[in-house]
């Protein structure tokens, strides 16, 4: 496995992974994983929150004319339906070829993704919260001051250059 390391030796997880998601992927028809790692980016945000790639079936001995099986949340399924050839061109046009002509449909749960954790920021010195307050004596107590007071917090506290 040739994965390009990180200035501390480690590999990065998405390089260790796709050697061990390949196999599985390619059981599934999916000769490219990345039409399941790229979903998002092929169909858009909104498309790849509602749908998930399931297997890709081809006609035995094909490589074109395919069947894409995606599973729908239920009450996106119709929406789904009828965004179904620009879909089969999205997906084609990823292929470079027309790999897809046919989408199958399959209603069900999607997985969510786990809600991102974010860190509370990290309490800002005496000294920088003082000069921060100073910074904004000029401007009067509202809605502004406290956006930029928040922000001003958010910037002093953030610890990259």
């Amino acid at each position: 496995m040739s994965a390009k390391r990180t200035s501390t030796g480690t590999r990065r997880f998405g390089e260790l992974a796709r050697p061990l998601l390949t196999p599985a992927l390619r059981r599934q028809g999916f000769a490219q994983h990345e039409i399941v790692t790229r979903w998002r980016d092929i169909v858009g945000a909104l498309l790849a929150s509602r749908s998930l790639p399931e297997k890709l079936q081809f006609p035995s001995a094909e490589r074109t004319g395919g069947a894409l099986f995606i599973r729908v949340e239920s009450s996106f399924a119709l929406e789904f339906q009828h965004l179904t050839p620009q879909i089969l061109d999205r997906v084609n046009t990823y292929y470079g070829y027309r790999a897809v002509t046919k989408l199958i449909l399959k209603q069900g749960p999607i997985p969510r993704p786990a809600p991102l954790r974010r860190q509370p920021p990290a309490p800002l010195s005496p000294e920088v919260e003082r000069d921060l307050n100073e910074s904004l004596d000029a401007l009067k107590p509202g809605p502004m001051r406290d956006a930029l007071a928040r922000l001003g917090r958010k910037v002093l506290a953030d610890p990259s250059p």
